[in-house]
């Protein structure tokens, strides 16, 4: 992740209908449970579609004892009481079905509903029953007469006119409704305050708690894989601990206890490995997001690429574009946005060769773009709208393209390449309403508009500092941004308005360096700096004029150096934790060491994190690109899983893409999105 910091606060529906989150945003969906017995007995109640005069167990315990043989009101599922002369006798728990009073020598009893003589009425008889005056029998059980429909909830309440019990309540609909909302839809056909119930087509008043937050505990979580795809080979073993985790030995073979998908022999599959990001969006709008990913052969890293889709929840085909003439580079990072404003996504990433290849949702090649200048390695295609009107615009390096792929600007001088790339910025630099382009040591700044043909760029200054990859932040609090520029081994901060060079940091052991990081590391409510060298990842403060070290690791990157790494807030404690992968590991860094939040601080906090104070390591092969993991909702369940690509043409190891989550579900929530290497949490709506 290049460019602001992505850490996002703790969300969570609580007291929704459906356990997602409020009223006219995600995770509304139709079905209407109860889940747990209001009596507060344990019983699990499930209602599982609010309908009109659905009966529902009651709560509550107001008995009628009186001198005479009484029951208890049968929907409480409280314990009937009898009464002889004046004296209480509780006869213990009622059964399951509600029944009330007390059976004897084969005499009806347990209800007021009885004549002086002892006999109950024939319009009052329920089984063993015995009605109340106002009573009716419902399946084996006096109710409340409402004269229709049974009543409604704990209260008996009898619904209305036009009414529906749902929720124990009695609720007015607010109209038909077609479309409700879920993780990856935020906007449904009710109005404020309802949600969508599909079932009966209708909308019904929500019940989230908008106030309600979730708050994990915090550092504690299990990381397991969600599913696989790609190939495994086979890896021996005499016990679990030879294994990655959550596999398990058995026959001498490691075996994997989550689903595994095996790429079908239809589909391409010596294209099994992948080492660049993939990108995350519902590309069918059916609730559950896809991931788009490139893969190549082995040893095959800058053409011939194959770009497929996944689902996010299970890992099935969704398309796999096998037609040679639209090949990809196949280590280069894609991106998914709404080019032309219609609802629905384009995929966009680097051909092979001097264009970019456009898909539409559903995988269906749209165009080859026009022919670009720059000389590029596996580079990262971003989609901003550059002109603030009509359709959106593609970035590659310092060229910009129509959302027809129409070069409309090629700028010289800086691409934003450190070894690969370019990876650049769209932000706006100058607070002029307007997003400028960062191409390594150039901005660029536009005007015109595209739609009316008059869009022309110009560049608004040239760094003294060295290409590379960029990062944008403000770090003093000035409202202005600074650029951070990454190349060459050394993090270098930019004036963002001037490009002049303010302050340089050495990463240490060398290694070109990757896209640099951003985000509050140390729960100081300032971003801070991070990125991969070849044989140590560093984290910096930088308080707008210099640079001061926070922490350093030992990672393994003699291959590509320019790595890149992912920040989020797993457990919303307001520090981020850093999600890594270099050639041999995948590794959680907790934002700062343990030791350095003691007070005082314990003998480890010595600015340097060992693999003892990780909080999540395993074993994953890569000869590394520009990658990193990626961190979305991608299976729609509103908490965050990891994705990240592996490869085993230079290491050993597994080859394709995995998908990790909490085994624990102790990690907070998160969009079902990341669209594209440049990803930030404000230059993509929600659903793109």
């Amino acid at each position: 992740m290049v460019g602001c910091g992505v850490w996002l606060g703790v969300v969570a529906g609580c007291g929704n209908d459906t356990g997602g989150a409020s009223s006219g945003s995600s995770g509304e969906t139709g079905s209407a449970t109860q889940s747990s017995d209001p009596s507060g007995t344990g019983t699990s109640v499930t209602d599982g579609s609010a309908t009109q005069g659905s009966a529902t167990q009651g709560s509550g315990s107001d008995s009628d004892a009186t001198a005479t043989a009484t029951a208890t009101n049968p929907t409480t599922g409280s314990s009937a009481t009898t009464a002889t002369t004046g004296t209480s006798e509780t006869t213990g728990p009622s059964t399951d079905a509600g029944t009330t009073g007390t059976v004897s020598d084969g005499t009806m009893t347990g209800a007021s509903g009885m004549t002086s003589g002892g006999e109950c009425p024939a319009p009052l008889q329920c089984g063993e029953l015995c009605c109340a005056d106002g009573q009716t029998c419902l399946e084996g059980q006096c109710q409340k007469d409402c004269g229709g429909p049974p009543p409604c909830g704990p209260s008996e309440e009898c619904c209305g006119d036009g009414e529906l019990c749902y929720l124990g309540a009695c609720v007015l609909p607010a109209g038909a409704c077609m479309q409700a909302t879920c993780a990856t839809i935020e906007q449904s056909d009710c109005q404020e305050g309802f949600f969508c119930d599909l079932d009966l087509g209708l909308c019904l008043p929500s019940q989230a708690d908008e106030n309600c937050t979730y708050i994990p505990p915090n550092a504690t979580f299990k990381p397991v894989p969600l599913f696989t795809w790609g190939t495994r080979p086979a890896v021996a073993c005499q016990q679990n601990s030879q294994c990655q985790t959550a596999e398990v030995c058995m026959g001498g073979t490691c075996k994997p206890t989550w689903p595994h998908v095996t790429i079908a022999n239809t589909d391409m599959p010596m294209h099994n490995q992948s080492s660049s990001i993939a990108v995350v969006a519902d590309l069918d709008r059916d609730c559950v997001p896809e991931i788009v990913f490139n893969t190549y052969r082995p040893g095959v890293i800058t053409s011939d690429g194959v770009l497929r889709a996944i689902r996010g929840d299970n890992g099935q085909k969704v398309w796999t574009v096998s037609d040679p003439a639209w090949r990809t580079n196949s280590t280069a990072n894609p991106a998914v946005g709404d080019l032309d404003g219609d609802g629905n996504a384009e995929i966009v990433v680097l051909g092979a060769g001097k264009f970019l290849l456009a898909f539409d949702s559903g995988g269906k090649p749209l165009w080859k773009s026009d022919l670009f200048n720059m000389n590029t390695v596996s580079g990262s295609v971003a989609i901003a709208n550059i002109d603030n009107e009509g359709e959106a615009e593609v970035i590659f390096g310092s060229a910009v393209f129509s959302a027809t792929g129409k070069k409309l600007y090629e700028g010289v001088g800086g691409i934003g390449i450190n070894g690969q790339g370019p990876i650049s910025c769209v932000a706006d630099l100058d607070n002029d309403g307007r997003q400028e382009l960062i191409a390594g040591r150039v901005a660029h700044s536009f005007s015109g508009s595209v739609q009316q043909g008059t869009f022309s760029g110009k560049v608004l200054w040239t760094s003294p500092a060295t290409d590379g990859f960029c990062g944008v932040a403000d770090f003093n609090g000035d409202q202005k941004p600074e650029i951070i520029l990454v190349s060459q081994a050394k993090i270098q901060a930019l004036n963002g308005q001037t490009g002049a060079l303010i302050a340089t940091a050495m990463i240490p052991n060398g290694g070109s360096g990757g896209p640099p990081n951003i985000a509050d590391f140390d729960g100081d409510k300032v971003p801070d700096v991070a990125a991969a060298g070849s044989t140590r990842y560093i984290v910096h403060k930088f308080n707008g004029a210099s640079f001061s070290l926070l922490w350093t690791a030992v990672i393994d990157d003699t291959s590509s150096q320019v790595t890149g790494s992912s920040v989020f807030d797993f457990d919303g404690d307001g520090r981020a934790e850093v999600v890594y992968n270099d050639e041999n590991f995948i590794r959680i860094y907790p934002g700062v060491e343990p030791d350095c939040l003691k007070n005082p601080p314990g003998p480890a906090c010595d600015k340097n994190m060992t693999d003892a104070e990780v909080l999540f390591r395993d074993k994953n092969s890569s000869r590394t690109r520009t990658e990193y993991p990626v961190i979305a909702d991608v299976d729609g369940d509103f908490k965050a899983e990891i994705v990240f690509p592996v490869n085993n043409d230079a290491y050993p190891g597994d080859a394709g893409l995995e998908v990790w989550g909490d085994s624990l579900d102790n990690w907070v929530a998160t969009r079902p999105v990341w669209n594209q290497h440049t990803y930030h949490i404000t230059n993509t709506v929600h659903a793109v």
